[in-house]
């Protein structure tokens, strides 16, 4: 980051600490950009994703004095916006599928990933979003942020065994809803 970067968003730090609305709403209008693309691959449409991101920012805003200045704003307020997705999902007390371990591992739920050349990300982050809210979720986790399926379970309060199952049941649905594109060309 530029210096000139650098202290720009020091002084909005700053300016967020004295609960200054004019330096909130250069901040939000910085990152909303941002946030909103993250928080779109945990939500399944603009007004769920929009909801997710202002109260994120909220939580940014509140919780500015825990942000040490170690490390980077940008990623501390993206893990924010991440958790509050989280959170979300998790508020909608859906329906929860606990398998055991021995179970996740059958045969029909490995798909082969062969097919997505054909698509731009548009396309692919439609698909994302059409999944179940806690697939969905997994999903992104796993794939997106990179977490372990033991990390996911700690974080969604689920069996790592019904994280393994939603990330093979994503799999299974994308490859469906990929085969019917393929299929209708």
């Amino acid at each position: 980051m530029s210096t000139n970067n650098q202290t720009e968003l020091s002084e909005l730090i700053d300016g967020i600490r004295a609960n200054k609305r004019k330096s909130q709403k250069r901040l939000y209008e910085k990152y909303f950009g941002l946030m909103m693309s993250i928080s779109m691959r945990y939500c399944g449409n603009w007004d769920e994703a929009s909801e997710v991101v202002n109260s994120g920012f909220l939580k940014v805003f509140l919780k500015i004095d825990k942000y040490s200045g170690k490390g980077s704003f940008e990623g501390w307020m993206k893990r924010i916006i991440v958790n509050t997705a989280l959170d979300h999902i998790k508020s909608l007390k859906l329906e929860s599928v606990e398998l055991n371990d021995s179970n996740i591992f059958e045969s029909d739920f490995y798909i082969e990933n062969n097919a997505l050349s054909d698509f731009n990300v548009e396309e692919i982050l439609d698909y994302v979003q059409m999944l179940p809210p806690m697939t969905r979720a997994v999903f992104n986790m796993n794939i997106m942020e990179g977490m372990k399926h033991k990390e996911i379970s700690e974080k969604l309060n689920i069996s790592e065994g019904t994280s393994h199952w939603h990330l093979q049941n994503a799999r299974k649905i994308l490859k469906n809803n990929i085969d019917r594109h393929n299929y209708s060309k």
